[in-house]
């Protein structure tokens, strides 16, 4: 979910930012990290089976200025900061902290995807956020049939506008804590925003300033570089890491999914090169906005090499396209597929 850096033009080029990172998010999975991802903190290879909930210390964390940290802290943050809502009449209401902080009593689960995550890849995770709803914040400064869009400012001065439909959806929130914790400072502290089905680089953290527009066209830091603005994250499945297996021995293969707003309905494995699909049991059950964890036993698996690659069904029954692409523009697509050996007996 990357941030803005008008500082780092000397780091990488900002079109080429994720490209980068999505590519070298790859050589991550093999257990090795470029010098670009080492400088963002990206961890080696997955080496556990994924739980429902990412701790916080391993979400991945994806910015421009990969030093980049809000220049308040839970000591100064309450003489220090206040969150902006500048309505169309140019009036300026300040909420503070402590105030937000108390409002935000509901918890909900949310996955956040980078637009950058590569097939199989690892830049996505879940957790459960403390929030208020963004609707009910935005009424504050008096909402009405003129008001088509919104805009979100950072500390960092990232921006990203939406249309005021999404801001006001149900799923739309200002979250102040990450899994019971006030947010850390990489994913946000004070307060960021959470959007319903969008790539995390539509949605700011250390945000600083929400103001209502007349303006339905939206745009942010990200489109004027070519990527793409308010499309839905595309159906995402992916494979844990393989076991060591044993010819004759069951085995079980794990992963998750993800459809954004849709939900997941369906997974399924091939370990036949696509000529036949085998469901997969859901773990957890499918949830807008929610990723769904999934597993699947190999009763017995005979021995030398094999081929696994995954799929997934949305929860409106659309499959996930098999079709390989990059993730730039709008978010990579295709089947992730691993090759193994089964050990003889």
């Amino acid at each position: 979910m990357p941030g803005s850096g008008e500082g780092t033009q000397g780091y990488l080029s900002r079109r080429g930012f994720i490209e980068v990172i999505a590519a070298g998010a790859v050589s991550t999975l093999l257990g090795s990290c470029s010098p670009e991802q080492q400088a963002l903190g990206f961890r080696p290879e997955r080496q556990r089976r994924t739980s429902f909930i990412t701790p916080n210390e391993q979400f991945f964390l994806v910015a421009v200025d990969p030093d980049y940290r809000p220049p308040v802290d839970p000591n100064t943050v309450h003489d220090n900061w206040a969150l902006e809502l500048v309505g169309q009449d140019g009036r300026i209401l300040r909420a503070g902290y402590a105030e937000l902080n108390d409002r935000a009593s509901r918890v909900i689960p949310y996955t956040f995807e980078c637009i950058g995550n590569p097939v199989g890849g690892n830049l996505i995770g879940n957790a459960n956020w403390h929030v208020l709803p963004l609707k009910t914040f935005l009424g504050w400064a008096g909402l009405s049939s003129e008001t088509k869009s919104v805009m979100f400012e950072g500390l960092d001065d990232f921006y990203s506008s939406v249309s005021i439909e999404r801001a006001t959806d149900d799923y739309a929130f200002i979250a102040m804590k990450m899994n019971g914790e006030s947010l850390p400072a990489g994913h946000g502290f004070p307060a960021r925003v959470i959007l319903p089905d969008l790539y995390g680089m539509k949605q700011p953290r250390w945000l600083r300033r929400i103001t209502l527009l007349g303006d339905s066209d939206t745009t942010s830091y990200w489109e004027r570089r070519g990527w793409a603005g308010e499309v839905p994250v595309k159906t995402f499945s992916r494979l844990d890491p393989l076991p060591p297996m044993e010819a004759g021995k069951k085995g079980q293969f794990t992963g998750t999914a993800f459809a954004g707003e849709r939900g997941i309905r369906l997974v399924e494995v091939s370990l036949d090169a696509g000529e036949t699909w085998q469901a997969c049991n859901l773990e957890t059950p499918t949830r807008s906005h929610v990723w769904s964890l999934w597993s699947y036993q190999w009763k017995n698996p005979p021995p030398g090499k094999h081929t696994i690659q995954v799929r997934a069904t949305d929860d409106t029954g659309e499959r996930q396209t098999a079709l390989r692409a990059r993730s730039y523009p709008d978010g990579a697509s295709g089947y992730h597929r691993e090759t193994f050996d089964v050990a003889p007996r």
